[in-house]
């Protein structure tokens, strides 16, 4: 239980540093991308993204936490 908490922790400030990394294009990282960097399956990592208050792009599988231009 409390390992879950660490290891959720550490994955959401991962993809925190992902998401705001200035390489990242547009402000926006793919899923398969933010898959591979924290490793985890997809639906982990949408709750973990959805958690930290980021948004999926309505066009694509991309993710960002700039609000919605």
């Amino acid at each position: 239980m409390l390992w879950d908490g660490i290891s959720d922790w550490r994955k959401k400030r991962k993809l925190h540093q992902m998401l705001t990394d200035p390489r990242a294009t547009r402000g926006f990282r793919s899923t398969v991308q933010l898959e591979k960097g924290i490793a985890s399956d997809r639906a982990t990592t949408e709750r973990l993204l959805r958690a930290i208050g980021a948004t999926k792009a309505e066009a694509a599988e991309e993710w960002t936490l700039n609000p919605a231009r």
